[in-house]
């Protein structure tokens, strides 16, 4: 198999994996640790959540649950915008698990002894969004936003526990880049009977993209939504009655004079 980003490659990494390990979701750990051999398909949603409705359609067609791990806010969407409401409860109606990706830069902006208040915020919000209670969180960029202080929090199953990625085997595709002994492994290697394996829907589609080509698109897509906000405000400016009112005022005034 080539080593490329489309579905095709997406698709014949998971068959693969599930000849011998089941697909489990981070819930499914709340009661107990689950036996051997599984593997444990998570979703971040750093950027689109198009390219991830898209996936989760398309795992859900094939049986497939992942866990959805969703940011309450960030510049590329915001799950309080109308055209993104719908997100996380359409990914529960498919069968998939709803976490929560928290950015710790969020935090800082607030006193230390408030964090965990605000964290169960956000889990709250988003539980009511999805329809689901979310029982899972994962830090948003860990590799360049330190230590995660809510490593331990016992209130939530934690992506980053020790049993996730230390007693079983990690293997991301962050950046559109596999590791050497990750891409070796899922290739022809002995799958391992505990697998944590983090997909970013953004990486994946119908044919293989340069890592570049995805991220400028993805900025293209920003400038293009900032600049139909701002013909939108323009628009809506122009037409308010008030407006009009006020220029008809002040245009008759100018006659008067």
């Amino acid at each position: 198999m080539r080593d490329r980003f489309d579905f095709e490659t997406y698709w014949w990494i998971l068959t693969r994996i599930a000849e011998t390990n089941r697909c489990v979701r981070f819930r499914d750990f709340a009661g107990a640790d689950l036996p051997e051999p599984f593997f444990i398909l998570r979703h971040d949603v750093d950027y689109s959540p198009a390219a991830a409705l898209r996936l989760a359609e398309e795992e859900a067609k094939r049986g497939v649950s992942a866990t959805y791990f969703l940011l309450a806010g960030t510049r590329y969407y915001n799950l309080l915008a109308p055209e993104h409401g719908h997100l996380a409860r359409r990914l529960a109606e498919l069968g998939h698990e709803v976490g929560l990706h928290y950015d710790v830069n969020f935090f800082r902006s607030f006193p230390r002894q408030e964090w965990g208040q605000l964290l169960q915020a956000q889990a709250q919000m988003l539980s009511e969004l999805a329809g689901a209670e979310v029982v899972s969180i994962a830090m948003h960029q860990p590799a360049l936003n330190g230590e995660d202080p809510f490593r331990g929090d016992g209130r939530f199953i934690n992506a980053y526990e020790a049993r996730f990625v230390r007693d079983s085997v990690y293997v991301s595709d962050s950046c559109r880049a596999w590791r050497n002994g990750g891409w070796s492994m899922l290739q022809g290697g002995v799958i391992p009977r505990r697998l944590h394996l983090c997909l970013h829907p953004i990486n994946w589609s119908d044919h293989d993209r340069d890592r570049m080509s995805i991220f400028r698109s993805l900025h293209e897509d920003l400038i293009d939504d900032i600049r139909h906000a701002g013909d939108e405000l323009l628009a809506k400016i122009a037409s308010h009655t008030a407006v009009l009112e006020h220029e008809s005022r002040v245009a008759q005034g100018a006659q008067c004079r």
